[in-house]
């Protein structure tokens, strides 16, 4: 399968108040976290990531980090910006689920990154995720895209960041996702 990322500026964060079917994305690696008071779908996708976390009592949000050409619903949007410069966002959603993230594209001289890009690519542990994409033929590599995972009981905490080679550019977003008190 070739996997060639999309250029940074064809990217997009998105929030949806609702789940988004893991067949509308090219799921490259996924991972699901079960707790009492939540189950969560983390997904590296062709263009970045999905993540839709649903609380114990329902609700559901969903974030993605993709390509402004991806066909996802206009459904229950809450939130979409354009991967530029530097973002924090808190919603409330529904059942007591809260929301909130951070993202932010840094730009970086080829060395810099280079050493960046290795760093991510020697971090292994459980709760990290980490794929590698085919090389656009202008860099010798593809871009890389690692999540870092953290849980506990009523929060599930990601960090990701998405590399674009291209554009010695990385995206790098955290969130938090968290269930109240019944």
């Amino acid at each position: 399968m070739l996997s060639i990322r999309p250029t940074v500026s064809q990217h997009v964060f998105s929030v949806f108040g609702r789940s988004i079917h893991p067949e509308l994305v090219l799921s490259c690696q996924s991972r699901t976290i079960q707790k009492t008071n939540y189950r969560a779908r983390i997904d590296i996708t062709s263009d970045g990531h999905l993540i839709s976390f649903t609380g114990s009592r329902g609700a559901t949000l969903s974030e993605v980090v993709g390509s402004k050409q991806q066909s996802l619903p206009q459904q229950r949007k809450l939130l979409s910006l354009p991967l530029r410069g530097r973002s924090t966002d808190e919603l409330e959603g529904k059942r007591g689920l809260r929301y909130r993230s951070q993202f932010e594209l840094e730009h970086f001289s080829a060395e810099m990154f280079w050493m960046l890009q290795n760093q991510l690519q020697s971090c292994v542990s459980p709760d990290e995720m980490i794929h590698s994409f085919d090389s656009s033929g202008r860099m010798p590599f593809g871009a890389i895209s690692f999540i870092h995972i953290e849980t506990r009981e009523r929060q599930l905490l990601i960090q990701a960041f998405h590399t674009f080679p291209d554009d010695y550019s990385i995206v790098k977003s955290m969130t938090t996702f968290h269930v109240e008190k019944e």
